[in-house]
């Protein structure tokens, strides 16, 4: 496929994501998205599949899920609302799914993020409010550790489009440099990001990647350079839809209360894991917000 019908397929499968973000509790049909994207019903599942790495039944799934992450962080609903609200017919379907996509129930979710917006003196009556978080699993998630990060050089492509289609940004990215997952992981696969993704036309992000001695940038990937310097770094096990939502309970609950102020720099994602559809709730990334002191 030549770059130019590659970007444009991926702006259609684009504008398909979209659809499902603005509205994930909708029925979604294959014939509604695939008119959308300009594409045979027919032929739809199978490009899809190819640019996304999942069927539609998982985008949906994914984020249905990844709002009800975002909603147990920001808001006090319960698990029954949330459920609800994110097209779940039921809480005990939607708990079901979620743990499957997590690793954890939603309560136990819930608790773990108020413990990211708590102050440790405040703590004691989120501890309680689910059975199955358990010590370990709390302790963890409170976990912020301040690193002094080198400068790293990167190559980098730019991310266009939510945020939900960023792993097609960072295979992309792969593809131009000629390199596989698998290399890049072991080499060092970063994401830069500033603003929001809850915001239209805030959020920038950068897939990234530390190049061999003998790679250059040309074309769409630049060559980008990480400011050393002090960061507050969280390590999340689970899907990387619950990065957004984690983000959001370090920025707005952790750093007002650490005596750190956010510093000018862009926020950083470490992936550490190998992308396996099965294995989501596995995955390890370590989450950098770029700090100084107030």
């Amino acid at each position: 496929m030549k770059p130019s019908t590659e970007r444009d397929y991926h702006r259609r499968i684009a504008r398909v994501i979209e659809a499902i973000l603005a509205d994930p509790g909708a029925p979604h049909n294959v014939e509604s998205l695939a008119a959308l994207a300009h594409l045979s019903p027919y032929h739809f599942h199978r490009i899809y599949r190819a640019l996304t790495g999942e069927s539609i039944v998982e985008t949906v799934q994914r984020v249905r899920l990844a709002r009800a992450a975002h909603r147990l962080t920001v808001a006090d609903d319960s698990v029954t609302t949330v459920a609800g609200a994110v097209g779940y017919d039921s809480p005990q379907a939607f708990a079901r799914a979620f743990r499957g996509f997590t690793g954890v129930s939603p309560s136990a979710f819930q608790t773990r993020q108020r413990r990211l917006t708590v102050s440790p003196a405040d703590g004691s009556e989120a501890a309680d409010d689910d059975a199955s978080a358990t010590h370990a699993d709390v302790t963890f998630y409170e976990l912020v550790e301040l690193v002094e990060l080198a400068p790293l050089d990167l190559l980098c492509l730019r991310h266009e489009g939510p945020a939900a289609t960023i792993s097609q940004t960072f295979r992309t990215l792969w593809q131009m440099l000629g390199c596989s997952a698998d290399w890049a992981l072991a080499q060092g696969t970063i994401g830069m990001s500033t603003g929001d993704p809850e915001e239209d036309g805030d959020f920038r992000y950068l897939a990234g990647v530390v190049p061999a001695a003998a790679m250059e940038a040309s074309g769409q990937v630049e060559a980008v350079r990480i400011e050393g310097g002090l960061y507050a770094a969280h390590r999340l096990v689970g899907p990387y839809a619950l990065i957004a939502p984690t983000f959001r309970a370090l920025f707005g609950g952790w750093l007002p209360r650490s005596g750190y102020e956010p510093d000018d720099r862009p926020a950083l994602e470490f992936y550490r894991s190998r992308p396996s559809p099965d294995r989501q709730h596995e995955y390890v990334t370590d989450l950098m917000i770029p700090i100084r002191k107030e």
